[in-house]
C-alpha cells in the first residue's frame, strides 16, 4: 500500500509538471518570453481534451495516492524520511522551473508587482489599466481579473514588487521569481513539520504525505503558484516558535515572536488571523502572554497597512464579498430548494454558519496533542471558514494541511482530503474555463463536475464533519468510535500552564 501511494503520488505531480512544460494550452498560460530565464516550456499545442483529462486523471490520481499512503501509515507502515523530502524537493523544483498550471493568479500577482515598480498602488491601478498603458507586463494581463486592484495583504504586495524588480519588462521572469518565493516556503514547511515531528514516526509520515509529497498543495501551491504557500509556512513557524524542540515550551519572549509571526502571515492573506485567533484561545487565561501575542501581531499590521494606505484595508477588507467559486455549495443549495439568494445575502449566511460551526468544532473536535496545544483551535477556526466561506478555492487548503498533520490521525483526515480533491477538479483545467472550453461536450463536462459534481461532495463532507461532531466517532478504532478520554493536552487552556510548568523539569522516559 505505501509503495502504491509513492507511486500515485509521483505520477500525479509528474503529470501535472508535463503538461506545463509542454507549453501554452487550456491549463497554461502564453507568458512571453524570458529570455534564457524559466519559465522554460515548449510548445506543444495539446488539445483542451488531452489537457482536462490529463489534469482531473492527476488530482484523482493524487487523491488516490493520498488515501492509501495515509490507510498504509495507519496499518503500520513507516517510510523513511529521506526520500520523501528529497521527492518534495524534485517536484518543487520542477514546478518552479515552468509556466502556470490551471490557474493565472499568479499572473495577477506579476501585475500588482509591475504596478507597485512603475510607482503606483496595486490597491487602485487594475492590471487592465496597465496594459492600457502600453506596459510589456500589462500585455500579459489574465482576463478573468484584470478590471480587480489587489485583494491581498502589503506583505504580499511586497513580495510581488520584489519579484516585479528582479523580473524587469517580462512578465514571464517575474513569474518565476514568484515561484521561488514559494518554493523556498513550501520547502521551509517541509523541513519544519519533519523537525517538529521527528519524534513521533507515525506523525512524521503523515506530515511527509499530507504536505511534503501532497499532490494537491503542489498543484495549488507550486503548479498554479498561489501565494497561500507562503502566508502558511509564515503562520506555521509562528506556532513552531512556541515549541522548540517538539515541545510546548511558551515563553513571553516566544509568543511575542509568535504575534510578530502572525501578523506576517495575516499580511500576506488576511484570513490567517484565525490561526491568530486560535494561538489567543490557548492563551486565554494569561494575561502576559495574550499581551505579548496582541503587541507582537499589531507590530507588524499595523505599519504594513499605513505604508500601503487606506486603499489596501478597503480591499482587503472587501474581500469577503468578492468573487464566488463556480462551484460555490450555498448557491447550489439555494438552488436546489428553488432559492434565489443574491451573492451579499451569501456572504451573510456564510459568516453566520461559520461562526456558529467555530463553537461546534471547538467543543467537540478530538483532542489535541500535549506538544501542540495550538493545533486543535488554530485548525477549529480555520475548518469552521474554510467549510462554510463562499469564496471556495482548493489553494486556501494549505492553511489547513500543516495544522491537521500535527493532530492525531482521525476521520478529520478523510474529510479534508474529501473537500480538497473535488475543489481542485472544479478548477481545471483552470485557463479558459471562464470563457469557454472547446468542443462543446468538453464544456458540458467541465460544468458538470464544477457546477454539479464537486458542490455535492462539498456538501456532503461537510455534513459527514458535523455527523462526527454529534456522535464524535473521530476514530473508527476505538471501541464505540468516541475518542479516549483527554489527556491533559487537548488544546484546553485551562491545561496550558500546568503543560508549561511540567515542561519547565528534566523529563522522564
Amino acid at each position: 500500500m505505501g509503495r502504491a501511494a509513492i507511486a500515485a503520488t509521483g505520477s500525479s505531480v509528474a503529470a501535472v509538471a508535463t503538461i506545463g512544460a509542454l507549453g501554452p494550452s487550456a491549463a497554461v498560460p502564453r507568458l512571453g518570453s524570458a529570455a534564457s530565464w524559466p519559465p522554460w516550456s515548449a510548445s506543444a499545442g495539446l488539445s483542451a481534451p488531452v489537457v482536462a483529462f490529463t489534469l482531473w486523471a492527476a488530482v484523482l490520481l493524487g487523491g488516490a495516492g493520498l488515501t492509501a499512503g495515509l490507510l498504509a501509515v495507519r496499518w503500520g507502515w513507516r517510510p523513511r524520511p529521506g526520500p520523501l523530502i528529497a521527492g518534495s524537493v524534485v517536484a518543487v523544483l520542477a514546478l518552479m522551473v515552468i509556466p502556470p498550471v490551471g490557474s493565472t493568479d499568479i499572473m495577477d500577482y506579476a501585475m500588482y508587482g509591475r504596478i507597485v515598480a512603475i510607482g503606483h498602488s496595486p490597491y487602485q491601478m487594475t492590471p487592465l489599466q496597465l496594459k492600457s498603458t502600453g506596459d510589456p507586463v500589462g500585455a500579459a494581463a489574465p482576463l478573468p481579473w484584470e478590471h480587480d486592484p489587489s485583494v491581498y495583504g502589503p506583505l504580499a504586495t511586497a513580495t510581488e514588487w520584489a519579484a516585479a524588480e528582479l523580473g524587469g519588462p517580462s512578465a514571464g521572469r517575474i513569474v518565476f521569481w514568484l515561484k521561488v518565493w514559494n518554493g523556498l516556503a513550501y520547502l521551509a514547511l517541509v523541513f519544519g513539520l519533519d523537525r517538529l515531528t521527528r519524534s513521533d514516526p507515525a506523525r512524521r509520515a503523515r506530515a511527509h504525505l499530507l504536505w511534503s509529497v501532497n499532490p494537491l498543495m503542489l498543484l495549488a501551491v507550486m503548479a498554479g503558484g498561489h501565494v497561500d504557500g507562503l502566508s502558511a509556512a509564515i503562520a506555521f513557524f509562528a506556532l513552531a516558535s512556541l515549541c522548540p524542540g517538539g515541545m510546548w515550551r511558551p515563553s513571553p519572549r516566544r509568543w511575542l515572536l509568535a504575534g510578530l509571526l502572525l501578523g506576517a502571515a495575516a499580511a500576506v492573506k488576511a484570513p490567517l488571523l484565525l490561526v491568530g485567533a486560535g494561538l489567543g484561545w490557548v492563551a486565554r487565561r494569561s494575561p502576559r502572554a495574550l499581551v505579548a501575542l496582541g503587541i507582537g501581531m499589531v507590530a507588524v499590521l499595523l505599519p504594513c497597512y499605513l505604508v500601503a494606505g487606506w486603499p489596501a484595508v478597503t480591499a482587503v477588507a472587501g474581500r469577503a464579498a468578492g468573487s464566488l467559486a463556480v462551484y460555490e455549495p450555498w448557491h447550489f443549495v439555494a438552488d436546489s430548494l428553488g432559492l434565489h439568494l443574491g451573492d451579499a445575502t451569501i456572504d451573510v449566511i456564510g459568516e453566520a454558519a461559520a461562526v456558529i460551526l467555530a463553537v461546534i468544532l471547538l467543543r467537540r473536535l478530538p483532542p489535541g496533542p500535549a506538544s501542540f496545544p495550538f493545533a486543535r483551535p488554530a485548525l477549529a477556526l480555520m475548518l469552521a471558514w474554510l467549510v462554510t466561506t463562499p469564496q471556495q478555492r482548493p489553494w486556501y487548503d494549505a492553511a489547513i494541511f500543516p495544522l491537521l498533520v500535527l493532530m492525531p490521525r482521525s476521520r478529520l483526515d478523510w474529510i479534508v482530503l474529501a473537500r480538497a480533491v473535488p475543489a481542485a477538479l472544479a478548477e481545471l483545467p483552470g485557463i479558459i474555463y471562464y470563457v469557454q472550453l472547446t468542443p462543446a461536450w468538453l464544456s458540458t463536462v467541465g460544468k458538470i463536475v464544477s457546477a454539479r459534481l464537486a458542490p455535492i461532495v462539498i456538501i456532503g463532507a461537510a455534513l459527514a464533519l458535523l455527523w462526527l461532531c454529534a456522535s464524535r466517532k473521530w476514530n473508527a478504532a476505538d471501541g464505540d468510535g468516541s475518542p479516549p478520554p483527554a489527556p491533559a493536552d487537548q488544546g484546553d487552556v485551562a491545561t496550558a500552564p500546568v503543560i508549561a510548568a511540567a515542561n519547565e523539569r528534566p523529563q522522564r522516559a
